[in-house]
C-alpha cells in the first residue's frame, strides 16, 4: 500500500503534466483565484512559469540547476515519465506555495 506521501506525489505529479495544478491561470477558470496572472509577473501563472522561471521562486530554480547539473531547465526534463520526479517534487515543496501537500 502506498503512504500518504506517496499518493500526494503521484497526484502533484499528475496536476503538473496535465496543468491541472492549483496555479493562478488554472484556477480562474474555475472563479478560485481573482486574477489568471502571477502576482509578481503580471503574466499567467501556469506551470511552465512556475516551474522555469517565477523571479518569485529564483532560489528554488537555482537548487534544481544545481540538482540537475544544467541550466537547461524545461518541463521535459522535470515532468516525463522516464525523468525522476524527485527535483520537480523538492521544487514544489521549498517553495512552500502548496503547505497542504505532504511532499
Amino acid at each position: 500500500m502506498t503512504s500518504l506521501s506517496e499518493a500526494s506525489q503521484c497526484s502533484v505529479l499528475t496536476q503538473l503534466r496535465t496543468t491541472h495544478f492549483a496555479l493562478n491561470a488554472y484556477l480562474y477558470r474555475f472563479r478560485l483565484a481573482p486574477s489568471p496572472d502571477c502576482v509578481l509577473c503580471l503574466v499567467p501563472e501556469t506551470v511552465p512559469h512556475y516551474l522555469l522561471c517565477c523571479p518569485l521562486y529564483r532560489r528554488q530554480h537555482l537548487d534544481l540547476i544545481r540538482h540537475l547539473g544544467t541550466a537547461r531547465l524545461s518541463l521535459c526534463r522535470l515532468l516525463a515519465a522516464k525523468s525522476d520526479p524527485k527535483p520537480a517534487l523538492a521544487f514544489v515543496r521549498d517553495t512552500g506555495r502548496f503547505p497542504r501537500y505532504s511532499l
